[in-house]
């Protein structure tokens, strides 16, 4: 999907924003005299969300005036397939109930079509959320006049019912129970393959436990496999510290960046020495230097994640600039190819996804020490099982066993479930 300058005006979010909270205020100012059990009981398809409300009256009794609350349906829940085992995990549940409860009012006809609003949530569990302010949920009024809710895994529901008053807010009843999002390699496993080669470059440098797992807030700009594979030749050729330069440059550490907020001709500081990307708005179309923006706003635990179409070359491209060519209908790689041409597609091999993780059952492995002319590397490398060690062309880069998606809490819950950091 190419997103367009139609789909984001910077100019009208920020008075979306303001407007979706606060025009509702004199109406939020006024009594209510109906409480949240109330609310709920007098909308005929909300009772398995009623149950859990009244499950957690830790999360609910106390909430403070002025929020909003995705109410799943019964037919929402009863999408989950496995309730019963889902409903088991006491911890995982409460999550997800505070990932629905937005810390202000949002009022659903205040949103303007095409616009949309991030809003934050009460999941501020650094397990699950290291950002300031809490998870976010983002609301977009589609064409049509419905409002859409996207969560984690680019899992989507419709606010079906809305603007439902009580006591302390806003009740929009949806039809999807939404999920919390999960850190960068489950979220490239499970929602989004097309960005598994940048994953798995991440771990053969080791960038991912030294950038990603760390940062409580960052902005990821994560190139597409085809922008790997056309690369094919050109990236195992640099060393293991060329290849982290290369990297760290699609990171910007310390920030969450939504794509409204990429002004034209802005830039953004990465995790590369400080280098700065640049932003170029250019008729409907969003590039950062040479790469086009692809698909925007992919929720992760901490942060948000903007797939595009080239990897970013901290040293400039081709033509000795870094910004791209707003003529082209594809954007030429910003690196030298080496070799002849190389194959894209779902057909042709995935660079660096080799250095994946396992996910299933970890192989065996033994412990070597292998050198090449940079670097003398002592680790345990997957032997006699498919796995890739160091080589002389990869900087001694090797693949590493974590269990279960994920490092940290390994835990898929169906839809609506959650893996923590």
């Amino acid at each position: 999907m190419v997103l367009g300058l139609s789909s984001f005006r910077p100019a009208s979010r920020l008075s979306t924003a303001l407007l979706a909270i606060i025009s509702v205020l004199g109406s939020v100012s006024g009594v209510r005299a109906a409480d949240l059990d109330s609310a709920l009981a007098g909308q005929t398809n909300l009772t398995t969300f009623r149950e859990l409300v009244k499950d957690h009256p830790d999360i609910f009794v106390n909430l403070p005036s002025g929020v909003t609350i995705a109410a799943p349906n019964d037919d929402a829940f009863d999408k989950l397939g496995n309730y019963d085992e889902w409903r088991e995990n006491k911890t995982h549940v409460e999550a997800i109930l505070k990932y629905h409860v937005m810390t202000s009012i949002v009022s659903m006809p205040s949103i303007i079509k095409g616009d949309s609003i991030w809003a934050p949530t009460l999941l501020t569990d650094p397990k699950f959320s290291p950002m300031k302010g809490g998870q976010r949920i983002i609301l977009t009024k589609q064409p049509g006049g419905e409002v859409v809710l996207t969560s984690g895994f680019a899992n989507r529901g419709t606010v079906v019912v809305e603007d439902v008053e009580w006591a302390k807010g806003l009740i929009q009843v949806t039809d999807s129970v939404m999920r919390v999002p999960e850190g960068l390699e489950s979220t490239a496993r499970n929602a989004y393959h097309d960005m598994t080669s940048f994953l798995g470059a991440l771990f053969a440098t080791g960038l991912y436990d030294e950038v990603i797992l760390p940062a409580k807030e960052v902005t990821i700009f994560a190139p597409t496999n085809a922008a790997f594979q056309k690369l094919a030749s050109t990236l195992p050729a640099l060393s293991k510290d060329e290849l982290k330069s290369v990297l760290r440059y699609h990171i910007v550490p310390g920030q969450v960046s939504q794509i409204w907020e990429l002004r034209n001709e802005s830039s953004l500081v990465t995790a590369e020495d400080k280098h700065s990307i640049r932003v170029l708005r250019h008729s409907n179309f969003i590039f950062v230097d040479a790469a086009q923006v692809l698909q925007a706003d992919i929720l992760v635990a901490n942060g948000a994640v903007h797939l595009v179409d080239n990897v970013l070359n901290p040293k400039g491209g081709n033509n000795g600039t870094k910004g791209p060519d707003v003529e082209a209908v594809v954007q030429s790689p910003a690196f030298r190819v080496v070799g002849t041409e190389t194959v894209t597609g779902t057909g042709a091999p995935t660079p660096w996804t080799e250095f994946l993780p396992c996910t299933v059952s970890c192989p065996l492995t033994e412990t070597v020490t292998r050198t090449d002319p940079t670097v003398s590397v002592t680790r345990s490398v997957v032997v006699n099982q498919g796995g890739v060690g160091p080589t002389s062309t990869n900087g001694g880069l090797g693949a590493r066993c974590t269990g279960l998606v994920g490092v940290g809490m390994g835990v898929v819950v169906g839809v609506g479930g959650l893996v923590a950091l």
